[in-house]
């Protein structure tokens, strides 16, 4: 890190691989009630890991349209806290710079379907706090970091990782296939 800062790696590592586990189905009704990411830090706290929680909470997007949550989270997060919820908005199917990922989500969730979603209503005027936001979580966790936006780039091994896990999945889903179509 930037200015002989120390940083947790390896903390960072679990809590970017676990950040969403309260998606999973099976994870789901144990957290039900929490909201998003609060879920998996709770999951996570109750197998023995409550380290991974606080590097965990800030990663929502939605977190970014909630001034009185955000501002003082930004202001006390740790570096691996903001890490986390940096990546989280720039790591989708790719690694992409924040603009771009804005106008992807401007894009697939115009302001109508905003409107209609179950998470509340993001007006322009909500859109682009929230965009200014991340901009400002960009510039503080690169500054921290000593890097430039266009110089973060995934680590070596999630290449690798990612390879993996693509064919576990299409290993299942050829191993499914044929069970399926015979019922």
């Amino acid at each position: 890190m930037a200015a002989g800062r120390s940083l947790d790696r390896h903390l960072v590592e679990a809590a970017a691989l676990l950040h969403d586990v309260d998606k999973v189905a099976l994870v789901k009704p144990e957290v039900e009630g929490l909201a998003h990411a609060d879920g998996s830090a709770e999951w996570l706290a109750r197998r023995g890991y409550p380290e991974l929680g606080p590097a965990i909470v800030g990663h929502p997007v939605t977190r970014l349209a909630d001034a009185a949550w955000f501002e003082p989270w930004l202001a006390t997060a740790t570096p691996e806290a903001l890490i986390v919820s940096y990546s989280d908005k720039r790591a989708g199917q790719h690694l992409e710079p924040m603009v771009e990922r804005f106008a992807s989500w401007a894009r697939r969730y115009p302001p109508a379907e905003r409107a209609a979603r179950a998470r509340g209503t993001w007006t322009a005027a909500t859109f682009e706090e929230v965009r200014l936001r991340a901009v400002e979580l960009e510039r503080r966790t690169c500054e921290l970091a000593g890097v430039a936006p266009d110089e973060v780039r995934r680590l070596a091994w999630t290449g690798r990782a990612i390879a993996a896990a693509r064919a576990v999945a299409l290993a299942r889903a050829v191993a499914v296939a044929p069970a399926a179509g015979a019922s």
